[in-house]
């Protein structure tokens, strides 16, 4: 399931924290797209490459083809790493906006009786 956050809540958070909320921000949303995707991946190896450096660029690509896939292309891998290299917010927001809008909806492969 994809969980509606509030952006407003999550800078406050963000600021209280001192930043390590961005962290667990990039773990859980990794974890719930990577899910909605149907994929299986380690969402805390991947948040712990976050801090190594030069890695961290490959941990970025992994969150940004995964929002890829789950936005159906919306906004293209290729876009949302290089804002995650050069305007990380802008990531944060653009992402966040589009697991809101399809927060509730169900997972693609699951089979609703009607």
């Amino acid at each position: 399931m994809i969980k509606r956050r509030s952006l407003v809540f999550q800078v406050v958070v963000w600021v209280l924290t001192f930043g390590l909320y961005g962290f667990y921000w990039y773990y859980s949303t990794l974890k719930e797209m990577t899910k909605f995707n149907g994929q299986r991946t380690n969402s805390l190896v991947w948040t712990i490459l976050m801090v190594v450096p030069f890695l961290n660029l490959w941990a970025m690509w992994k969150h940004a083809s995964a929002a890829d896939k789950a936005f159906e292309k919306e906004y293209p891998a290729v876009l949302l790493w290089l804002l995650w290299i050069f305007i990380q917010p802008a990531v944060w927001i653009l992402v966040q906006l589009e697991l809101n809008r399809i927060a509730g909806t169900p997972l693609p492969d699951s089979n609703l009786a009607a």
